[in-house]
């Protein structure tokens, strides 16, 4: 068994790295960037560096002779992260790539990593691409599992760096509910599910918080005042921002929609997110 990662030194890319090359897994990995490529040299012993914008010649055959691909592409969600390309162009552009490349080489099977809020919430752009992606993917003909996790712990990361900026925004009355999973344990998910596993499938961390309380939490690590926002000025705040810069814009505006509603996956996984918080050397943050 062969597997190709694809976006593996994102946050999640790179646990599937570390844990598939602790279990002796054959596998190659992906990276969008040379960055990338050296974030990846300690754990891989094959990594191609793919761009679908300049150059998605580089997806030709980058799945020959894999037997299963397990797609993490994806765009940075952080405010601290910018980049002039859109969710569509970097997401569903590079993925559309790798499918049609999959097909081509008959790969056995395809995981592919998208988003709670793919369905309900697909007029925002980011689950939308996520939305188009999985379309894509279930017309296509190959055997496939779909994941959706609720977010990540990472993806918090930002509001970590704000409370090092001493503010912690809460969007609304901040009673909505989430279940956010370690990308440790989402990796461990998806190896289990190599072979065989649902057609789709939501995930989530072990433990159910609102909003409010896991803000508490980074409070209480951290320091800083919790800052609420009324629902309507945020989202009139990232209106204004779109019109400057889109990628930000519609990274606050999806932003403003999962602080202000429930989102909640199956409970899998172990680690909790006080865990997590006590894992984090406030040096690596910005």
């Amino acid at each position: 068994m062969r597997v190709l990662i694809a976006g593996a030194s994102g946050a999640l890319g790179i646990q599937l790295v570390k844990q598939l090359a602790k279990l002796k897994i054959d596998f190659k990995a992906t990276t969008g960037s040379r960055e990338g490529r050296k974030k990846l040299a300690p754990y891989a012993n094959e990594i191609v560096v793919v761009n679908s914008q300049e150059s998605p010649e580089d997806f030709t055959n980058v799945t020959r002779d894999i037997d299963i691909v397990i797609s993490a592409i994806g765009k940075s969600i952080s405010l601290f992260n910018p980049s002039s390309r859109s969710f569509h162009e970097s997401d569903f552009v590079a993925n559309k790539l790798l499918i049609k490349d999959a097909l081509k080489n008959k790969v056995s099977r395809f995981i592919y990593v998208s988003m709670e809020g793919a369905m309900e919430a697909n007029s925002f752009e980011i689950p939308g691409s996520h939305k188009e992606t999985e379309d894509l993917l279930v017309n296509s003909g190959l055997n496939y599992s779909i994941i959706r996790p609720v977010g990540f712990f990472s993806g918090l990361n930002d509001l970590l760096i704000m409370a090092k900026r001493k503010v912690i925004p809460v969007i609304g009355s901040g009673d909505a509910r989430t279940n956010s999973i370690y990308q440790g344990d989402l990796a461990k998910i998806i190896i289990d599910m190599l072979e065989t596993g649902p057609r789709v499938q939501s995930v989530g961390g072990p433990e159910i918080h609102t909003r409010k309380e896991m803000a508490k939490m980074i409070q209480k690590k951290i320091g800083g005042k919790l800052l609420f926002i009324p629902s309507t000025l945020a989202g009139a705040g990232a209106d204004m921002i779109k019109l400057l810069t889109s990628g930000t814009g519609n990274k606050l505006k999806y932003f403003n929609y999962i602080m202000d509603h429930d989102m909640i996956g199956e409970r899998l996984g172990s680690m909790k997110f006080e865990e997590y918080l006590n894992t984090i050397d406030l040096k690596d943050l910005p």
